[in-house]
C-alpha cells in the first residue's frame, strides 16, 4: 500500500469530519478556519525563548481561536462518531497514526483533542530498561575508570564507546516507533477502511 495514499485517507477523513462537524453545530468553517485547516503550520508561530533576559520578557502568545475551535470541532466530530458507532474510534486512531508517522501537522490538533495513537504495553518496559542501560554503563565506564586508573586515552575510548552506546538507544528507539506506527497502521487499515464513511 502507498504511505502517500495512507495519508491523504487519513486526512480526508479528519477534515471532511471536522467540516461536517461544523456545519453540524450551525456554524460552518469560515474561509480562514478552513484555510488553516487544510495548511495547518510546520513549526510554531512563537516559538519559546528559554534563557531571554529578564528585562525583556519573551512576547505573550496569543490564542489561536481558529485553531482552538479546530481541536474543538475534533473533538465534538469524534464524540458523535462513537455516539453513532463505538468501531469508529479505529478510523480516527488510524487517522492519528498515520499522521504521527508522516510527522504531518494533522497530528498536533488531533493530540489537541484527546485522540493517540495505541501504544503497547512494554513501551513504558522498554523505556525503563534503557534509562537503566545508559546509567548502568555509565557508573561501570566511572568504577572501571577508577580501578584502572585509565589513562587519558582510556577516558577518552571510554567516553566515545559510551556516547556510542546513547546514539544507539537513541536511533533505536526512533526506529522501534517507526516500525510501532507502521504496524498499527497496516492493524488499522483493513478494518478502518471497512468502515462506513462519514458524510459532511
Amino acid at each position: 500500500m502507498n504511505p502517500d495514499a495512507d495519508l491523504e485517507d487519513a486526512l480526508t477523513f479528519v477534515v471532511r469530519r471536522i467540516e461536517g462537524e461544523a456545519m453540524r453545530s450551525g456554524k460552518p468553517l469560515t474561509e480562514d478556519e478552513g484555510l488553516l485547516l487544510n495548511n495547518l503550520p510546520i513549526t510554531p508561530l512563537f516559538p519559546l525563548t528559554p534563557g531571554s533576559d529578564p528585562e525583556f520578557p519573551p512576547m505573550p502568545v496569543p490564542r489561536d481561536l481558529a485553531y482552538e475551535r479546530l481541536i474543538a470541532l475534533a473533538k465534538e466530530a469524534r464524540r458523535d462518531d462513537l455516539r453513532v458507532d463505538s468501531m469508529s474510534d479505529r478510523k480516527w486512531r488510524y487517522a492519528a497514526t498515520v499522521c504521527k508517522l508522516h510527522k504531518h501537522p494533522m497530528s498536533w490538533l488531533l493530540r489537541w483533542s484527546g485522540i493517540r495513537e495505541q501504544k503497547l504495553w512494554w513501551d513504558g518496559s522498554l523505556l525503563i530498561i534503557s534509562a537503566i542501560l545508559l546509567v548502568c554503563c555509565f557508573l561501570a565506564l566511572i568504577l572501571w575508570g577508577i580501578v584502572e586508573t585509565w589513562t587519558r586515552l582510556g577516558w577518552i575510548t571510554g567516553g566515545l564507546g559510551y556516547f556510542v552506546l546513547v546514539l544507539l538507544v537513541f536511533f533505536g528507539s526512533r526506529y522501534i516507533e517507526d516500525w510501532q506506527l507502521r504496524r498499527e497502521v497496516d492493524k488499522y487499515r483493513l478494518t478502518a477502511r471497512d468502515l462506513p464513511r462519514q458524510v459532511s
